[in-house]
């Protein structure tokens, strides 16, 4: 579930989304927004506990998906490793925010990728989460960490 340095390619690609103004949108579009909104909250919350190194709190307030995927204390293993090479964080900020209802090696569902450049010390870095709705709420289903250089 986490992808550290220097480990392979991130396995989800993102694409910049283009807003045209004065367009107007469908309730679908109305209705994948409302979700991105939503999912960017519970990652922010999400990102809170992992910058606390609130680790086991990230495995708990994961998808269902996810917990299914690695336990809590593989996960508290893999998010350490991935994050001691780190300094502390100096900045975060979402880049693009999209919503799918397809993700590779992942069950069909409601997702959003989030996209963050984050800089940790003088590392600058990529961070890409993967939301699932999993019931009434969106929740983590993966963490992608790698070098901005990378991208």
């Amino acid at each position: 579930m986490v992808r550290s340095f220097p480990t392979g390619p991130l396995l989800f690609l993102l694409a910049a989304g283009v807003l045209v103004v004065g367009t107007p949108m469908t309730a679908s579009a109305q209705s994948n927004e409302q979700a991105v909104t939503a999912a960017k909250a519970a990652a922010q919350e999400w990102l809170t506990l992992l910058d606390a190194d609130a680790h086991e709190a990230t495995w708990d307030a994961a998808a269902t998906f996810f917990k299914s995927e690695v336990s809590a204390e593989q996960w508290t293993a893999q998010v350490r490793q991935a994050h001691s090479s780190l300094d502390s964080l100096q900045s975060r900020s979402l880049v693009a925010a999209r919503y799918t209802n397809s993700v590779p090696n992942a069950p069909e569902g409601e997702y959003i990728i989030a996209q963050y450049r984050a800089t940790y010390g003088d590392q600058k870095t990529v961070e890409t989460l993967s939301l699932k709705k999993d019931g009434e709420e969106w929740r983590v289903a993966g963490y992608f960490i790698k070098p901005a250089e990378q991208q």
